[in-house]
């Protein structure tokens, strides 16, 4: 038998309704409208035309989205790697009590104040092969033989990318590590040395499992951020050179602004490739989520 419910129990639903409603309107309604784009053919003028899956098919065939999805896989794996290693082991130096951790700690965070855009505009001024800082300071110091064209050469373009990606969130992530390190029982670590144990002793049996959830939550929001990455490589290098760091993101805009080799925007097609990222990151939000139950029911 169903029971009324009461004004008290429909209470969340009033606080919760203003938000939901708010996102459906900005996130829902142009989510849904991009998906039913992804089928038809359109250039942001003429009326659309509906062509039902021309555009999914098309993608297994475009040379240029296949090297964007593999440049993203490389760009997502390589960042992945270092923003969860290397903020770690700062954390772990920064925790064991040496002396000015509280300013290291902000200057590792400043860099995360400043917006991608920006940082990509800075970094590309520092690299720029001619009057750039980076290629004066090497010259300036006899090393003119390693001064490279460092967003202009297909070898150096996607490491140097992935460097400054490394270089602005690491501090974000340092906070991360920082703060669950914090309430690690010390206690643990006590009884580590009156065993025996030794500094990478302690890492790797107390410090390791005892941040896996926060570890598997750092390596998700990153692969997740590396297949939507677009801010700081399209200011950098616009995905050049001739697509050498074109990703899901840059090769997207190309498209739907018409950069990818014509002045004919193509509005439906990249639409389809928006789907193509929202699916892969719906895939990596149930995986995170799957992580941290599973690494909750484990604690």
């Amino acid at each position: 038998m169903a029971t009324a419910r009461t004004p008290q129990s429909l209470a969340p639903w009033f606080f919760l309704a203003p938000t939901a409603l708010i996102l459906v309107g900005l996130m829902g309604i142009p989510m849904g409208s991009a998906i039913l784009l992804s089928f038809q053919q359109w250039n942001g003028m003429s009326p659309a035309v509906w062509i039902g899956i021309e555009n999914y098919l098309r993608l297994p065939t475009d040379p240029l989205f296949l090297q964007s999805l593999g440049n993203t896989a490389y760009f997502t794996i390589a960042t992945v790697v270092f923003k969860a290693s290397i903020p770690l082991f700062v954390a772990v130096l920064l925790n064991a009590g040496i002396r000015g951790s509280t300013a290291f700690r902000t200057l590792y965070f400043m860099p995360v104040i400043i917006s991608l855009a920006i940082s990509g505009l800075l970094w590309a001024m520092i690299l720029e092969p001619n009057f750039g800082i980076l290629n004066e300071a090497l010259r300036a110091v006899g090393l003119g033989n390693f001064a490279k064209l460092w967003l202009a050469d297909r070898a150096t373009v996607m490491p140097t990318i992935i460097f400054v990606s490394v270089w602005h969130d690491i501090g974000f992530y340092l906070v991360i590590y920082f703060a669950a390190l914090r309430v690690i029982p010390v206690e643990l670590y006590e009884a580590a040395e009156i065993d025996g144990a030794n500094g990478w002793d302690k890492f790797v049996n107390i410090t390791v499992p005892m941040l896996k959830p926060i570890i598997a939550l750092v390596i998700v929001l990153n692969t997740i951020n590396g297949v939507k990455a677009f801010d700081h490589i399209w200011v950098m290098t616009t995905g050049g050179p001739n697509h050498a760091s074109d990703t899901l993101g840059t090769y997207l805009y190309s498209l739907a602004f018409g950069g990818a080799g014509s002045s004919n925007p193509q509005l439906g097609y990249a639409a389809a490739v928006a789907v193509v990222i929202l699916i892969i990151s719906l895939i990596l939000s149930v995986i995170q989520l799957r992580i941290g139950r599973r690494n909750e029911v484990e604690y």
